[in-house]
């Protein structure tokens, strides 16, 4: 993918098994990892939510938590009244490649991808992650995620709202300064 026309304009990789501290074999993560871990968890969100994102599908990643919840961060984009589907916009940045047993029919299988999150809300979001056929290794993971998502859209419009104070405070100094020139 990083060789193709789409994928040549992305200069930075992150991988999130890779960039995020795994604790395999369990409990052979340090306690300064394990702290590193959980800051980054708390927030792994955002890049989802910012990035282009190439989604590697296998058959698997229908029923797991995580990769449901990155795919349809990334079909969304932020505006100032929350968040809205990316999907057939300019907005749109997220590729899907299927692997192994999803390549014979990759087609149909990134559709059912599309059509399954390209239009979700957030509360939609959080009920459909929320089932227990959504599985997840740490069950704490998908406790700690599931209230993100109900929250998200307030997220999103108190992150723009500042923003726009920020910048509102920096032309009103800047007004102030000029006069006083």
């Amino acid at each position: 993918f990083l060789n193709s026309p789409n994928g040549k304009k992305i200069e930075r990789v992150w991988i999130d098994s890779a960039c995020m501290p795994q604790d395999h074999p369990k409990g052979s993560r340090s306690a300064e990892d394990t702290a590193s871990f959980k800051g980054m968890l708390k927030e792994v969100n955002r890049l989802y939510l910012g990035t282009t994102v190439l989604i590697l599908l296998d058959l698997s990643y229908v029923s797991r938590f995580w990769t449901q919840f990155e795919s349809w961060l990334a079909m969304q984009f932020a505006m100032p009244d929350g968040l809205k589907p990316a999907v057939g916009t300019k907005n749109e940045r997220h590729h899907i490649v299927c692997i192994q047993n999803a390549a014979e029919q990759s087609e149909l299988h990134e559709k059912m991808l599309i059509q399954s999150w390209a239009t979700k809300t957030p509360e939609q979001a959080h009920a459909f992650l929320s089932k227990p056929d959504v599985t997840v290794t740490n069950q704490s993971d998908k406790e700690g995620q599931l209230p993100k998502i109900e929250a998200l859209n307030a997220t999103v419009q108190g992150a723009f709202g500042e923003i726009v104070r920020q910048l509102e405070d920096e032309l009103a100094a800047s007004e102030a300064a000029a006069k006083r020139a």
